[in-house]
């Protein structure tokens, strides 16, 4: 047996479907890959201004940079890791017939293109997590074994994270008789841009819903749901559920499990409301690969990389994928964060 070299499993890992999720999709279009251990901040955002206007035969003058202190932060190592026994390759896979038509190699081949696939998605859930805190909160905690709890803290104003209290909390006011759109569209004012889209967490769409006036206002338009390029994968979580005055209105049910065993866990907060702009800026980065053989081939800025190894007693085959992910939200402001009661 021999270890797969470096091109052939990212071969394997391109090869894969792509999970999908809503927050990621939505808000985190761009990546970036760092050489370095450590995200610089001031590569992530721009600082665009008008380009004057200058005479044609005048020299032109350097653009003047704003002054300031660049913000670094090393994210935290992820890098599921699983091992391949013989006995998972030898036996017949499900849906494969009796006779065992496939042989061990085949049965290889797609045990490690399963077992990356599954990586893929455990990173990918990371990621999604990490996009819905720094959406919910303009924050991101990072923690974990060997690591110490860190805060990245985005910058977002303190009036964009709001918390209903005493009788303006939703599962208090009178369903009958409240109306919630000028307060709806007041928390829209605070957004830095235009806010087109309402998040609801289940508990929230609940009780927005229940409202007599939102009753006689929602309008289910097609055209508007085609709009939120909902692929059928992201419909599993996402649900479409009509238009309030200009915003579209959607329920977000993604959920995820901390550990092996553990209790479902829904991204976002019970009782809980984002305006939110029909599309982010938000963006993907990453951290080096902190890999000897990774940097040996010559990988260093990467958002993945897939490694094979044996171990001899036990003789088993291990699969694992690194990555140092950090999604970054360089306008937090573009969202006002709710917590409806």
């Amino acid at each position: 047996m021999a270890t797969l070299d470096t091109r052939q499993l990212v071969g394997i890992r391109k090869q894969l479907p792509k999970f999908e999720a809503f927050f990621l999709n939505m808000f985190f279009p761009a990546q970036i890959n760092f050489e370095t251990e450590s995200i610089a901040f001031d590569k992530v955002t721009e600082d665009v201004v008008l380009a004057p206007f200058v005479h044609p035969m005048v020299a032109g003058k350097a653009n003047r940079k704003v002054g300031g202190v660049t913000s670094t932060f090393t994210p935290a190592y992820v890098k599921p890791t699983d091992n391949l026994t013989s006995k998972q390759v030898l036996k017949r896979l499900p849906g494969e017939d009796f006779d065992g038509e496939m042989s061990v190699a085949q049965r290889r081949a797609l045990a490690k293109a399963d077992t990356l696939s599954n990586q893929e998605k455990a990173i990918t859930f990371r990621e999604e997590w990490m996009a819905v805190q720094a959406v919910v909160n303009g924050t991101v905690v990072v923690e974990g074994e060997d690591y110490e709890s860190q805060v990245v803290d985005f910058g977002r104003s303190a009036g964009n994270n709001i918390t209903l209290v005493g009788a303006a909390k939703w599962d208090t006011v009178d369903a009958d008789t409240y109306e919630p759109a000028p307060i709806i569209e007041g928390w829209a004012a605070l957004t830095s841009g235009v806010a087109g889209l309402l998040i609801f967490d289940t508990g929230g769409w609940s009780k927005f819903s229940s409202f007599k006036s939102v009753k006689e206002a929602i309008k289910r338009d097609s055209g508007s749901k085609s709009s939120l390029e909902l692929t059928p994968q992201l419909e599993k979580v996402v649900q479409y559920k009509g238009n309030y005055g200009d915003y579209i209105c959607v329920v977000y049910k993604g959920k995820f499990k901390k550990n092996a065993g553990a209790a479902e866990e829904n991204y976002m907060p019970t009782g809980h409301l984002v305006i939110a702009p029909m599309r982010g800026d938000g963006v993907r980065c990453y951290g080096a690969i902190q890999d000897a053989k990774a940097n040996d081939s010559g990988i260093v800025a990467t958002s993945r990389f897939p490694k094979n190894w044996f171990s001899d007693d036990p003789c088993i085959e291990w699969l694992q994928t690194q990555s140092a992910p950090l999604m970054v939200l360089p306008d937090p402001d573009a969202f006002v964060s709710i917590s409806l009661y």
